[in-house]
């Protein structure tokens, strides 16, 4: 059973953690990283997908796809505030090119909307490679439906985007950013971009809310833009100087390997940060000891 048809159903608020992604992944068992170090972007990508499995692996032919980059704030690609363009241009490539029908890129930046996406690049990048671009400006049952989160310790219940619930497959785009209050923004952090919800009240107890709603929605593949780290002032940045470039792409099945492997350029131990704690102990995966590939091109 889809998401689309957990939607149709009537049992869809209890039934929500129950979804395809969530089925499709055995979080507890380790996922496989793969880090590619290359100046070449774009080939960067590539491999690290298929370093995991392939593209085949997580979007089939017919798929309606969501890819979820960094967009939040008004900051120009050079900056490291929002995701690559070439990232997401290249990603919503091999989508199409593993048979989906769809593919639509947004999410809900702190900036207007309108001029992130386009100061960002990501507009251009998305509808050049053919993808749907959405505007989230407001947060309505339009949009956004009500999930109960189970097990969820600060999240008991929230928002999310109804894109995200009724896609076949749920591609998380982050950039690698330090933090002021996360200690670091990657893959697990992107997902309050699908979240309707007041997110400054996520930041009462940020590690709690950023672990449960990773629990109740599932990144069916997560590929991390760390070509450049922001190593100060995140994460809105607005300076060269903040960065180290490092020219690394990490993808993996598993959003917490994701990020412990990103933290390792940070010079972070994965325990370190609070919230990938938490994903461990609720069954989001190991954050050391995961198989992993490492290739140079």
């Amino acid at each position: 059973m889809n998401r689309r048809e957990f939607l149709t159903s009537a049992a869809i608020a209890s039934l929500a953690l129950a979804s395809r992604r969530l089925l499709a992944l055995d979080v507890g068992s380790g996922a496989e990283v793969g880090v590619v170090r290359s100046t070449d972007i774009e080939a960067a990508v590539r491999k690290a997908v298929e370093l995991v499995g392939g593209i085949g692996r997580f979007v089939g032919r017919g798929d309606v796809v969501v890819v979820k980059p960094n967009i939040a704030f008004n900051s120009p690609p050079e900056y490291k505030a929002t995701t690559d363009p070439l990232v997401v241009r290249t990603m919503v490539d091999l989508c199409f090119r593993a048979g989906a029908s769809k593919v639509y890129v947004f999410d809900r930046p702190v900036s207007n909307p309108r001029l992130s996406y386009v100061t960002s690049g990501i507009e251009r990048a998305a509808e050049e490679a053919g993808a749907k671009v959405l505007y989230v400006d407001d947060v309505d049952s339009r949009v956004y439906k009500k999930i109960v989160v189970e097990d969820g310790v600060y999240l008991k219940e929230t928002l999310v985007n109804r894109y995200v619930l009724e896609s076949d497959a749920f591609i998380n785009l982050p950039v690698a950013k330090t933090h002021s209050t996360a200690g670091l923004t990657i893959g697990m952090k992107n997902l309050m971009g699908i979240s309707g919800d007041n997110r400054s009240r996520w930041h009462w107890d940020i590690h709690q809310a950023i672990s449960d709603i990773n629990m109740a929605v599932k990144s069916d593949l997560t590929v991390v833009d760390a070509t450049a780290i922001m190593i100060r002032r995140g994460p809105t940045g607005g300076s060269l100087s903040y960065l180290e470039d490092t020219d690394t792409i990490i993808a993996s099945a598993g959003v917490a390997q994701a990020d412990a492997e990103t933290c390792l350029l940070f010079g972070k131990k994965p325990d370190e940060l609070g919230y990938l704690r938490l994903a461990e102990q609720k069954g989001l995966g190991p954050i050391s000891g995961y198989s992993r590939r490492e290739i140079s091109l």
